[in-house]
């Protein structure tokens, strides 16, 4: 089993073979929706960064829009999930430089690397047009935000753009995951070398959450980002 510095490996291992994946949703994200056109420019045929990307259907419905989509995850079963799941035909090949593997469809316009996310760099797949980060950020241990803020930029073309999904809660009635991102932290990670546009905030707290979670908000918040 392949260790990864991004989270606790056997935690997520276990909950994707327990089938507790709750953040998974079958349909494309409603923000990635709205926001596609400003996040691609309008430009066709754009590179796509979904860092710790699960099985998320995003990845194809980007592809079938026409654009080469690269995913990072760390879990093998999701990965294999996701190309039995969208029934697309796939290969497997060892990544040295990755230390781990890379799954590719057929038309070579998705890939996914099962590896430690930081060990993904610009001289393994150059850069990218689009980071689109839902899930990720949020799933990061506190104390490396700052290292995988600064990996994420590197990434990322000097016109790129980068939208960004968090969640904000009182973190003292509850610890996440996902974790609570307030906006001072993502100025704090991102603001000295972007420009950060807030495009929606609102409110999607659940019975459930204020149930199970003791928590009475449950914020939503979607920034765009570009380099300054």
């Amino acid at each position: 089993m392949m260790e990864s510095n991004v989270t606790q490996q056997d935690h997520w291992d276990n909950m994707w073979k327990v089938g507790d994946t709750g953040w998974h949703n079958d349909k494309t994200h409603p923000m990635l929706a709205k926001y596609l056109d400003k996040l691609t420019a309008g430009k066709e045929k754009q590179k796509i960064l979904l860092p710790l990307c699960g099985k998320t259907v995003d990845l194809k419905w980007l592809s079938d829009l026409g654009h080469t989509v690269v995913g990072v995850e760390f879990v093998k079963q999701a990965v294999e999930e996701f190309f039995q799941e969208q029934d697309i035909q796939y290969t497997v090949k060892d990544v040295e430089a990755v230390k781990g593997k890379v799954y590719k469809s057929q038309d070579g316009k998705i890939r996914l690397y099962l590896c430690d996310l930081y060990e993904l760099n610009s001289s393994t797949e150059g850069q990218f047009d689009v980071v689109w980060d839902r899930g990720s950020l949020v799933a990061i241990n506190v104390q490396d935000r700052t290292r995988y803020a600064d990996h994420m930029m590197s990434l990322m073309k000097q016109d790129g753009r980068y939208l960004l999904d968090t969640y904000e809660y009182d973190s003292s009635k509850y610890g996440g995951p996902p974790q609570s991102v307030s906006d001072d932290v993502i100025h704090t990670l991102y603001g000295e070398k972007c420009q950060i546009e807030r495009l929606e905030k609102f409110d999607s707290i659940t019975e459930w959450m204020k149930i199970n979670w003791h928590i009475e908000h449950f914020y939503e918040k979607v920034d765009f980002i570009t380099f300054k």
